[in-house]
């Protein structure tokens, strides 16, 4: 069998593991298409030998690159895709990626294509899913980020940080982010907080510990655009007036896409690889492959896919609200 993979959209750590469980589960010669779906289009592939796949697994250096595109493409340009994979003999597509790039596979299946998909991307908000790849390792980041900002904030006492986010519309990394790293605020979308109310929060901290940070998401005001950055500077204008005290922000961008892959990383990309193969060696064709919350991988059809939000019926939503986080 000959399995081609692709990744679109916002690049991450985590997938090279996805990629060699592939390989490793279904023994099947791996052909790898580089920038997306443009790549596709292009037919820029390249097969990887077993060795680099191995050495590679666990490693943050990208084996693959991602692209985007910004138009929808028209049916003889799905055509022309399909006939390439066949020259190349292409049993089965596998793209991972978010929601537009799942919706793209739905279509592309229509023209004799088996085609599988997977969530990548570090804001979580595939629909069904409670996991996509590169998730825990953005997390992780957030992680390290925190605990610096406390090691300082405990050198001099009395400061006040704030750290934006990625996350786009979907405050999961910011909300997830928080919890795990004990942060104080965290700001996201699906939950404003009156600026009176943040900045007497913020205040209260003050008087009972040495830091205060705030977490928040780069969608968080009515600003934000995709690739808008600066949610954080219209926030700390509202607020430093109010608490009276500078607020020292950072902007941790892109390099939440990249880093160590968790053990969770890899754990969750092994299960959702092993259910991938699963459904090809059982004859199940054009799926989408979904983490619950009790890690139990679920193919569903490619036309559900589409993006989430937080849900404020979800367990993490509940606890953050019980800590007085959001």
């Amino acid at each position: 069998m000959k399995i081609g993979i692709v990744i679109s959209g916002g690049d991450v750590t985590g997938i090279n593991n996805f990629i060699f469980q592939i390989a490793r589960i279904a023994g099947a010669e791996i052909t790898l298409f580089n920038g997306g779906i443009p790549g596709l289009m292009e037919k820029e592939h390249q097969n990887i030998c077993w060795r680099d796949l191995v050495d590679f697994s666990i490693a943050p250096i990208p084996i693959i690159t991602s692209g985007r595109t910004t138009r929808k493409l028209m049916r003889s340009e799905y055509l022309q895709i399909s006939k390439k994979l066949k020259a190349l003999r292409i049993d089965v597509l596998i793209m991972a990626g978010g929601d537009g790039s799942l919706q793209f596979l739905n279509i592309l299946s229509e023209f004799d294509v088996n085609c599988f998909g997977v969530g990548m991307t570090i804001d979580n908000d595939v629909y069904g899913s409670d996991y996509t790849i590169g998730f825990s390792t953005a997390c992780e980041q957030v992680i390290k980020e925190v605990s610096r900002l406390r090691n300082t904030g405990r050198a001099l006492p009395g400061r006040v940080f704030m750290v934006e986010l990625l996350g786009g519309y979907c405050g999961e990394l910011t909300l997830q982010s928080a919890l795990k790293s004990n942060a104080d605020i965290a700001l996201i979308p699906e939950c404003q907080i009156p600026t009176e109310a943040l900045a007497q929060r913020i205040k209260d901290r003050l008087t009972r510990q040495n830091s205060v940070i705030v977490l928040c998401s780069e969608g968080y005001t009515k600003e934000y655009y995709p690739g808008f950055q600066g949610a954080i500077d219209t926030m700390i204008a509202q607020l430093e007036p109010r608490i009276g005290v500078r607020i020292r922000k950072t902007i941790v961008g892109f390099g939440l896409r990249n880093g160590d892959p968790t053990c969770e990383e890899i754990y969750q990309g092994t299960i959702m690889a092993n259910e991938v193969v699963r459904c090809i060696q059982s004859g199940m064709k054009n799926k989408a492959i979904i983490i619950n919350s009790s890690n139990k991988p679920i193919p569903i059809d490619l036309i559900s896919m589409k993006k989430r939000l937080v849900d404020p019926e979800g367990h993490h939503y509940k606890l953050a609200k019980q800590l007085n986080i959001i």
